[in-house]
């Protein structure tokens, strides 16, 4: 969180001092765990912030006087929140902290240095198949390992300038991935190799975790068929003109 894209999260500006004090010291709190104050630091804080010097003293009778902050034993230059005050900044504020974004993951199961960088959204997809994998939720990893494959059969077609061969009749869409498979085992444009034969396989085990409602996926379905769906990997990213 940086502090201009707080002042606007909170609507820093549209406060009085006293309330910028609580807010900028809350901002320093979460960004490192700091729970004293002093009154040169908060002064700082308003530095930092872009506002002009204040009147400490002023600022500091005013956040002891209405009960915002108060004294730490045996810390008399110091402030801190008072907890019902810093639990209520939790409750409107810590949501701005929560990584929303990051997917931990270590090429667990498809190899993100040789696949990952290409595009954002293929790597995003790659990362959650490897997260999911690890963290032992197979189902996931099936249907998000089908979804990968339909993303790259389409961009194969449209690398080589053929996907017209898979637009569904609005000519807006694609077909159901059934039907890109059934046309790609046989397309001479597009030049498979006998990894084609695997191909209802990847479809087949995220069709499973997708829509059969006493199905679950296990370890051994991915491991089953991820040395084939790597070579898969391989030969698409290439179709597709995303590695050489």
């Amino acid at each position: 969180m940086k502090i201009l894209d707080y002042k606007q999260a909170v609507a820093l500006d549209d406060c009085n001092q006293t309330e910028q004090a609580v807010l900028l010291c809350y901002f320093h709190n979460k960004c490192t765990d700091e729970q004293v104050f002093d009154m040169k630091g908060i002064q700082e804080l308003f530095s930092d912030a872009g506002y002009s010097k204040i009147n400490s003293s002023r600022v500091k009778k005013n956040l002891l006087g209405k009960n915002q902050m108060r004294i730490p034993k045996g810390m008399k230059t110091s402030l801190e929140f008072v907890p019902t005050v810093y639990q209520e900044l939790n409750q409107k504020y810590a949501s701005l902290w929560e990584d929303t974004d990051t997917i931990t993951s270590n090429s667990e199961l498809i190899d993100e240095n040789k696949f990952g960088g290409k595009r954002q959204y293929l790597t995003r997809l790659i990362r959650q198949i490897n997260h999911s994998y690890i963290h032992n939720c197979y189902d996931a990893a099936a249907v998000l390992m089908r979804r990968l494959f339909e993303v790259l059969l389409v961009l194969s077609y449209q690398n080589i300038g053929i996907d017209n061969e898979i637009k569904d009749p609005s000519g807006k869409g694609y077909i159901m991935l059934e039907g890109i498979v059934s046309n790609a085992k046989n397309n001479q444009t597009l030049k498979l190799s006998r990894i084609k034969n695997e191909f209802d396989s990847f479809r087949m085990v995220g069709n499973f975790s997708a829509h059969n409602i006493t199905y679950t996926a296990g370890k051994k379905d991915i491991d089953d068929i991820k040395l084939n769906y790597r070579v898969m990997l391989e030969e698409l990213f290439n179709k597709a003109g995303l590695i050489v």
